[in-house]
Parts: C-alpha cells; sequence; structure tokens
C-alpha cells in the first residue's frame, strides 16, 4: 500500500469479458496462494458502460496485465481500454508486450490484436487446478522480474485537446479493435520497430459512407491513445463547411488553426495560413512532444496543395484523415471503413433490450441485413426497441409514410431548439432533384441494389433513356462516378473495378427522397432492356444460377457491331498483356513477386469480362481460343504452383522484415523468376495475336 495516497498496490490485474468468469475460478485462489496481490473487478459492468475511477486506479498500480482473451474479450469495451493502457504503458518502457501476460482459450489467436500480442506468451487456457497451478507459478516468476507498476496515463481529463472541449466519446462504440490497432500501426511505423509491414508512418486516412462512424472511430483512437500523444490532440473539423466546399474548407481550418495558435500563446492576427503553420511547427518543435493532428470530415475537391496544408506542420504531428471522398489516400496509409460485422451489429442493435423469442431474433437478424452494419441507424433502432415491437419497426423500415432512422440534431443557433431530421437527409449530400449524371447514375445504383453493376451497363442504360452517342455515355459515367467517389456513395466492387454498388440506407434514401420519380422509372426501363439484350439466352433461362445477379459484369456489349465488339475486346485484352510482368521482364533484384502474381491473377477478370462483351457474338469470334489458350495453358498453371508456395512462405515472416525483404531470403525466389521469364514467350505470342484483330501492334517500340 502506498504510505502517501493510501492506495493497495497489485502485482497482476485480471482483464476479462464477464460471460468468461468461470474461466477464472480455480486461477485467481492460485495466484494469490502464492503470494501475489491480485486485484479482479467483479462487479456488473455494462458493456457499453464507462470505465469507472476504481479500475483506472488499480491499473495505474498494477505491475502487469493478465488478459484472458477470448472471443468475447475484444467485442467489450471496458476489456479494450483496459488492454490499451498496459500496451502503451510497455510502449513508454521500450516494449509494448513486456507488461502484458495473455490466456486464450480458443483454437487461434485470430482475434487477438494487436499483432504484437498473438505470439507472445500465450498459455493455451485453463483445463483445471493443475493448468491453473502451473500458470499461477509462470505468472508468479514473470510478475517478479518487473519493477514498479503501469503508472498513470494521461486521460480526457488532463489532456490537451485543442480546439476544446474535450469529448466525452460514445457510450454506444462497438467494435472496431482492429481499426484502431490499424490506425495506431500506420500512425507509428516511423518509430515504432515492432510493427508487421514496412512504411513511413505519421499519416493515415478514414475514408467511409456517411455515417459509418468515421469520426467516432478517430475520436475513440484519440482518447484510447492518448498516452502516445503527450503532446496533445489537435482536432479540426470541417463537417459543418458542406460536402463539396473546398475554400470554405480551407478558411475554416485556418479560423480554427488560429485558435490552437492563440492557445499556445502565439500571435496569430495577422499571418497567413502558411505563416501562422510555420510557426506552430517552431511552437511543437521546441516542445519535442508527439501529437495527433487530426482533420475530421475533409470535403472532396481539395487540390494537393490544399491537402498538404491540412497535414501536421512538424514532424513530432502524427495526422490523421477522416472524409468521405475515396480521391484521397493514394499517397499514404488508407483504412476504409467497412459496416460493422454482424456480430458488433447485433451487439449494437440489442444493446438495450436483448430479444425474447426465437422468432424476434430472427426479426433482429433481418433487420441487421436491411441496416447493413451502419452503426448509426443501428443505434436508432435500438433506441426504439426501448418501447416498440421488432417486427412492427421493420415494417416502418421499409415504409415510405414514415421514417423510423430519424436522429437529433443542433440547430445552427445556439438559441434554438434541437431538431430530429432523417437518417436519410445525412447519407444523401444533396437534393435527388436535378437530371445530373451523379443523379442518374445513383438513381440507377438504387434501383439495381444490391447488385453490383459496371460502366457498360451503365453506359447503355444512359444513351437508351437520352439518345446519346457512346462517347457521351461514356462521358456521362466518368463524370457521374466521379462525383459519387469523391461523396462517398459509390462502392467500388473490389480496388481499381469500374463497377460500384451503394449502401442499402442509401439506396433506401433514394427511393425516400427521389423528386423527379418519372426521370426515375425511365432510367430503370432503360436499365432493364440492357440488362436483357446484354445477358446471354442461356443465362437468363437458367434458374439454378440466381446469384450471377449479384455481380454484374465491369463491361457489357457496347450496340456496335460484332467486328467492332472484337477488335475493342482484343485491344482493351492486349493493352493489359503488354503492361504484365509476364510481357514486360522483371529485372533481377527488382519488384516483388507477390504484385506480379497479383497482377497476373487480375487478367483473368480482363479476359472474363471481355468475353461478356461479345455475348452472343462469341461462337463466331477468333478471340475465345486465345482467350482459352492463355487463361488454360500459361496463368493457370504458373499461378496454381507459385501462388501457393508463396503463400507459404509469406505465413512465417517475422514481424520486423519487411514483405520485400522477406521475399529476397526465399529458396526458390530464383525459380520463380526463371518461370516467370519463361511465360514471357507465351504471352507475347498471345498479344500478338491480339493486336492481329485489334489492329494495333502494341509491341513494335517495346518487347521483343
Amino acid at each position: 500500500m502506498d504510505r502517501q495516497t493510501g492506495e493497495e498496490d497489485w502485482d497482476v490485474f485480471i482483464s476479462y469479458s464477464r460471460s468468461d468468469a468461470d474461466v477464472l475460478e480455480p486461477l485467481v485462489p492460485a495466484l494469490r496462494r502464492r503470494g501475489l496481490r491480485v486485484f479482479v473487478d467483479d462487479t456488473s459492468v455494462e458493456d457499453f458502460a464507462g470505465i469507472t475511477a476504481t479500475i483506472s486506479r488499480a491499473l495505474a498500480r498494477s505491475k502487469a496485465l493478465l488478459a484472458l482473451y477470448s472471443q468475447e474479450y475484444p467485442r467489450r469495451r471496458a476489456c479494450q481500454w483496459e488492454l490499451t493502457y498496459a500496451f502503451l504503458a510497455g510502449q513508454r518502457e521500450g516494449d509494448p508486450r513486456r507488461r502484458i501476460l495473455v490466456i486464450n482459450p480458443e483454437q487461434s489467436a485470430d482475434h487477438v490484436h494487436p499483432l504484437e500480442l498473438r505470439d507472445a506468451r500465450h498459455w493455451p487456457g485453463i483445463s483445471g487446478e493443475a493448468a491453473a497451478e502451473l500458470l499461477a507459478d509462470r505468472v508468479t516468476s514473470y510478475v517478479s522480474d518487473l519493477r514498479g507498476p503501469l503508472g498513470g496515463a494521461p486521460g480526457p481529463a488532463s489532456l490537451r485537446w485543442l480546439p476544446a472541449p474535450i469529448p466525452s466519446g460514445s457510450r454506444r462504440f462497438t467494435g472496431r479493435l482492429a481499426e484502431q490497432w490499424h490506425l495506431h500501426t500506420a500512425l507509428h511505423r516511423h518509430r515504432a520497430p515492432l510493427v508487421s509491414q514496412a512504411g513511413h508512418g505519421r499519416t493515415a486516412v478514414v475514408r467511409g459512407v456517411p455515417g459509418i462512424g468515421k469520426t467516432l472511430l478517430a475520436q475513440e483512437y484519440a482518447l484510447q491513445f492518448a498516452p502516445s500523444f503527450p503532446g496533445g490532440i489537435y482536432w479540426f473539423d470541417l463537417h459543418h463547411v458542406g460536402p463539396d466546399a473546398p475554400d470554405r474548407a480551407l478558411e475554416s481550418y485556418f479560423s480554427q488553426v488560429r485558435t490552437v495558435a492563440s492557445a499556445l500563446g502565439i500571435e496569430a492576427r495577422s499571418r497567413s495560413l502558411p505563416a501562422l503553420l510555420s510557426h506552430l511547427a517552431v511552437a511543437l518543435g521546441e516542445r519535442d512532444q508527439p501529437c495527433l493532428w487530426v482533420l475530421d470530415g475533409v470535403p472532396d475537391g481539395l487540390s494537393r496543395e490544399q491537402l498538404a496544408l491540412l497535414h501536421g506542420p512538424h514532424l513530432v504531428t502524427a495526422t490523421l484523415v477522416t472524409t468521405r471522398s475515396r480521391h484521397y489516400g493514394s499517397s499514404t496509409e488508407v483504412l476504409d471503413l467497412d459496416p460493422l460485422p454482424d456480430a458488433d451489429a447485433y451487439d449494437l442493435l440489442t444493446s438495450r433490450r436483448r430479444p425474447t423469442s426465437p422468432a424476434e431474433r430472427l426479426v433482429a437478424d433481418e433487420v441487421l441485413r436491411d441496416l447493413g452494419g451502419h452503426p448509426l441507424a443501428l443505434d436508432l433502432v435500438a433506441e426504439r426497441m426501448l418501447h416498440e415491437d421488432l417486427s412492427r419497426l421493420r415494417r416502418l423500415l421499409h415504409s415510405n409514410n414514415t421514417d423510423v432512422l430519424l436522429r437529433w440534431e443542433r440547430a445552427s443557433s445556439p438559441q434554438q431548439p434541437a431538431v430530429r431530421v432523417p437518417l436519410s437527409s445525412r447519407l444523401l449530400p444533396r437534393s435527388i432533384k436535378e437530371r445530373t449524371a451523379a443523379n442518374d447514375i445513383l438513381r440507377v445504383l438504387a434501383l439495381v441494389h444490391p447488385a453490383t453493376l459496371g460502366e457498360g451497363p451503365l453506359e447503355q442504360t444512359l444513351a437508351l433513356v437520352d439518345g446519346l452517342r457512346p462517347a457521351e455515355a461514356a462521358h456521362r459515367v466518368a463524370e457521374g462516378t466521379n462525383t459519387l467517389i469523391g461523396e462517398g456513395i459509390a462502392r467500388p466492387s473490389a480496388p481499381g473495378a469500374r463497377a460500384w454498388s451503394v449502401h442499402p440506407l442509401v439506396a433506401r434514401a433514394v427511393r425516400r427522397h427521389d423528386e423527379d420519380i418519372a426521370r426515375q422509372e425511365d432510367l430503370r426501363q432503360a436499365l432493364l432492356r440492357t440488362l436483357v439484350q446484354s445477358w446471354p439466352a442461356p443465362i437468363l433461362e437458367d434458374r439454378n444460377t440466381p446469384t450471377r445477379a449479384q455481380e454484374y459484369p465491369v463491361r457489357s456489349q457496347s450496340p456496335t457491331s460484332s467486328n467492332e465488339v472484337e477488335r475493342a475486346v482484343a485491344f482493351d485484352l492486349q493493352v493489359e498483356l503488354a503492361l504484365r510482368v509476364g510481357v514486360q521482364p522483371l529485372a533481377e533484384g527488382q519488384g516483388s513477386l507477390r504484385e506480379a502474381l497479383t497482377s497476373l491473377h487480375s487478367l483473368f477478370t480482363t479476359a472474363r469480362d471481355g468475353l461478356h462483351r461479345l455475348g452472343a457474338n462469341a461462337s463466331a469470334s477468333r478471340l475465345p481460343p486465345l482467350v482459352a489458350s492463355l487463361v488454360n495453358d500459361q496463368l493457370r498453371p504458373f499461378l496454381s504452383t507459385w501462388h501457393p508456395a508463396l503463400e507459404v512462405h509469406e505465413a512465417a515472416r517475422p514481424s520486423t522484415m519487411s514483405v520485400i525483404e522477406h521475399e529476397r531470403h526465399w529458396e526458390h525466389a530464383a525459380d520463380m523468376r526463371n518461370a516467370l521469364s519463361a511465360l514471357r514467350g507465351p504471352l507475347t505470342d498471345i498479344t500478338t495475336a491480339l493486336g492481329g484483330l485489334s489492329g494495333a501492334d502494341l509491341l513494335a517500340a517495346g518487347t521483343e
């Protein structure tokens, strides 16, 4: 016990989910029989409740944290907070694992976060008294080598947060543990040696559809990982400037930076933004303490120079950006925030009231599907479940007369009361009224939801509805999808793919708020004509393959002659082949073998989509035999041999070694490079043959 404070010291702090309490029953007495002072919080703490002062003090005065890391453990907010506290205490000492012991009763370690803990001092579980006694001996031996407690960590009450006030976080925040560790690793790659990948660090971008939880994730990360940023959190809120207002965003940012400068004692009245940032850089450099620079709600449309002004002004700052726009992030580490997984979504939906019957549980599962893992929508429905029947809520969810997804928003003036507004107004960046390219594509994607639609069908649909030439339709699709990507509305089916979908709640919002129903009907009819004309007849008649509609080809047959289609498809495939490492040589010691495999594998999609574009003309075309030779005779044998071989090697990569360095230590690296060189001849021949069909010789000035 500390004589000055009267508080007790502890050797071991037990961190566990209440659902696993019975596992600890033989262990705690065994630890205490060995003279260890063990803290166990056996009070009933709700999953979303705040961390008590008792727990905070006990952690600060404990030597080590013993985590019972079951599948339930990472889903409990209190457990996440306790683990983060101990991890950061060890990080201050040079080894984030030093103060943490892990009991993992599961069959694998995939659920263990962060990655540094996955292979560190795991105990497989406690199967009985003998196992508990043996584990108690190990814990006693380990703790005896530790000196001093974890120590206090700066929490929200003592944290510098500018501009004020410090947010309290959300009591309903759930899950996202892996995402928080992803951010922490991304922002500390430059100074944390125990990370799994190489990188520069200091900057991360969180992207996602409106309301998916980007701001809450950034807040939760800043609050929980505050000890990593003793220089403070600098939070700049750009949401109120609108979704597409780069100039106003910089004006708002400048105003908030002036507030920060004033709080730090820097004269800010007459300085330009670059000059003010320079003076802030000097001040932060003199303090020489790591800090977090958060840009929350960055709108689309900023230039590279404008984005540079938003970054932290000194190397002691780590910059975290949240944005709807998928146009940002090409030169830094990106976290695309997905909807909540089913387990976390179910916890949030039933956080106020659990289903009381199998029938109600079935309805809850249906609501989960309707809401698509959208945390804000889940929370709104959970609130109403306290007083309303869930089946009735689901019927209202799909009704156009009553909107159950209403949220409180503060009025623009402090004198005005808060008002309830539909969530759909937040999901849609603007009124769906005008006949713009973006609105038309949004209407079409909402009509086809949950399927994914490619640019080919989109071009054909717009061409049909407005009588456009193919080039004009292609321009409108490019313009519209670019806008929707910048607004975070359109989601690509895969990185780099030219096919998109929308979240189920976005589709719902379009159906409820489209002010031009006639236009929607015209687009629906044109879309149906496009799909029916483009699908080969056998597929339309096959009732056993309904899932084919879930992902429509990225391109479809163009409304031109069969020869023109063949030439276009041959040219596209020829371009892809001519630029791949299979045709372009990979120099010794250069490039990545994994990237080479990924590049070659993507040719399957290009080849498949090309045959789909041929449609009914495929039987009369000279292209299918070339595609068959490419896929079945060349790509498939190569990839089936080297993909699993490289995957086995990658699984053994030490966390301290980069991917490229580990590749170069592979005993079969030279063999794979030789096989890649041998593939070059056949792929070059196929590329040349495709040139005969397209009329373009792309290899004349390039490969041999």
